[in-house]
């Protein structure tokens, strides 16, 4: 007894072992045909009795041999060649493979590998079980990984995940190298005010052990706050030197969403190439960047937004969480021109943005307007806080009564504050537009300020067919409000020279709404309701 040390077994784990090396090797059997073979030619060779010992001895005599003539023997034609060895080779590989089964896998060992060589924590809550079918393997039911930065936070959760194992060195349980983590049904929790963070991972080159992850979500969050979900997702990360590529494939706002990204370390210089796609928006986005030389902390690169015919590519820098568009080119069906400015990412998403446009096509744009869900156009997500100034050189339309545009625009808090919108009329005057749109689960306002400005009053009365009067104000004062949600408009004031009375304001938003509401948003700016509307309102002026 003192080379065995009987209580170092366990009969309850070889019990478990003999278990899953049954169901190991019945997997395997599956494979094979065993009617193919001659069962009595096999026993045959694994019968004892049939063997002849004393010639057995004689071939292990070395003396027996002559090395010369050995040199001449065709072993292609060897029963050995032919049968005894692959046999033994597979006899031996399988031995070789199946062994680790025997092993008791320590969860403290497992998680140390995983996790605190990486600088984050894990724990396993389930079993660990060996498998040598397809590929030699650990399985891990219920892992649980911690966030990098908050440990008391999970950033991944699996019901449980497979650890490919090198074929090298199986048989030295200390020596089993990990080749690739897959995760099966997760769950991760992004934290986005932990971006930058995450990023310094790399900076670090922590050698990760590549991650494969599929029928999982990923739930990203900013602090507390909800914003967003990543559905049937699959993940694929490679680690490298110098490198790190990630693709994730998944359902995002009921679409299928493909992102790749590669980053790379050279020299001191990271450099990213991201691409993003959404196949039902026909949506798509390529960035390119890297740090610059003198400044590491400045990101510079170049874009390309693209949805259906539209888009927008540019050159940026990225310094601190801000994104600063130094030179685009916007183009679509219905206007083109191009934007600059500022987008803050973090910690708050804010922006402020200047859209010049050379052109805009109001008849395609009006058109497409309309193919929107008119209850969904003016709800502005209270994630979209920002400064937007807005301007058209130039405006197509089908009665050529606008020529131009610009307007300053600020989003808080999903209210849209209009500070200007300044619509140019050309030779016949101009309009200028102050108000606000507030947001509500139940309505939807839009509450303004407007002058109305006639610089030549002959072109005026002739644009909209009014010949029985000779004068009219050159200036108009309104005020009142639209339900966007539920088109229709309330004035609250009219004045030119003096102010009209209730009844004639009555009258003028009665007539406002037959027919400029009268089939709701498509007939709101349709010129001959439009032409109709101002005969009205100079009549009861005057």
């Amino acid at each position: 007894m003192k080379y065995i040390n009987i209580k170092r077994y366990k009969f309850s784990t070889i019990l478990k072992n003999f278990k899953t090396l049954g169901s190991n090797v019945a997997k395997l059997f599956k494979f094979i045909d065993i009617q193919k073979y001659d069962l009595k030619k096999i026993f045959r060779y694994l019968n004892i009795r049939s063997l002849n010992l004393t010639k057995i001895t004689k071939y292990l005599n070395i003396k027996t041999y002559n090395i010369s003539r050995l040199k001449r023997v065709k072993f292609t034609s060897s029963k050995f060649l032919l049968f005894h060895l692959p046999a033994s080779i597979i006899f031996f590989g399988l031995l070789y493979l199946i062994i680790p089964s025997f092993y008791n896998y320590d969860k403290s060992k497992i998680e140390n590998i995983l996790c605190k060589n990486q600088e984050i924590k894990c724990s396993i809550r389930g079993d660990i079980i060996y498998r040598f079918y397809p590929t030699p393997r650990i399985k891990i039911e219920d892992l649980i990984i911690n966030d990098f930065f908050e440990k008391e936070k999970i950033l991944i959760k699996t019901e449980y995940a497979v650890i490919k194992l090198s074929i090298a060195n199986l048989l030295v349980k200390e020596k089993h190298r990990f080749k690739k983590i897959k995760l099966n049904n997760f769950e991760i929790n992004f934290d986005l005010k932990n971006l930058k963070k995450y990023q310094n991972i790399f900076d670090k080159k922590i050698n990760l052990i590549p991650i494969s992850s599929a029928k999982g979500k990923i739930i990203f969050s900013d602090g507390k706050d909800y914003v967003a979900t990543i559905n049937d997702a699959n993940i694929d990360l490679k680690f490298a030197e110098d490198t790190i590529g990630t693709s994730l494939k998944g359902e995002f706002l009921n679409d299928n969403i493909y992102i790749n990204a590669n980053t790379k370390n050279v020299d001191g210089k990271v450099s990213t190439d991201i691409i993003l796609k959404m196949s039902q928006m026909n949506f798509l986005t390529k960035a390119k960047f890297s740090n610059l030389k003198k400044d590491k902390s400045i990101k510079t690169g170049n874009f390309l937004i693209k949805k259906g015919k539209s888009k927008i590519a540019g050159v940026f820098d990225y310094k601190n969480s801000e994104l600063t568009i130094n030179k685009s080119n916007l183009k679509n069906n219905f206007s083109d021109g191009e934007l600059l400015g500022k987008i803050k990412l973090l910690p708050y998403f804010n922006f402020d943005l200047d859209l010049n446009l050379n052109s805009m096509n109001f008849t395609r744009l009006y058109g497409y307007f309309l193919t929107l869900n008119e209850k969904q156009i003016f709800k502005i997500n209270n994630k979209i806080n920002g400064n937007l100034n807005l301007s058209a050189d130039k405006i197509n339309s089908k009665y050529n009564l606008t020529k131009s545009f610009e307007s300053r625009i600020k989003f808080n808090n999903s209210d849209v504050l209009i500070e200007q919108f300044l619509i140019n009329l050309g030779k016949l005057g101009a309009i200028d537009i102050v108000g606000t749109i507030d947001n509500d689960e139940r309505f939807t306002n839009f509450k303004f300020e407007s002058n109305v400005f006639v610089d030549n009053q002959k072109k005026f009365l002739s644009k909209f067919g009014i010949y029985n009067k000779k004068n009219i104000s050159s200036h108009m004062f309104v005020s009142g409000s639209f339900d966007l949600k539920n088109p229709r408009g309330s004035f609250y004031e009219i004045s030119s020279d003096k102010k009209l009375n209730d009844q004639d304001i009555n009258y003028i938003e009665k007539e406002f709404n037959n027919l400029m509401f009268e089939n709701g948003y498509e007939s709101l700016f349709h010129f001959p309701n439009f032409k109709e509307f101002i005969k009205s309102v100079t009549s009861a002026i005057n």
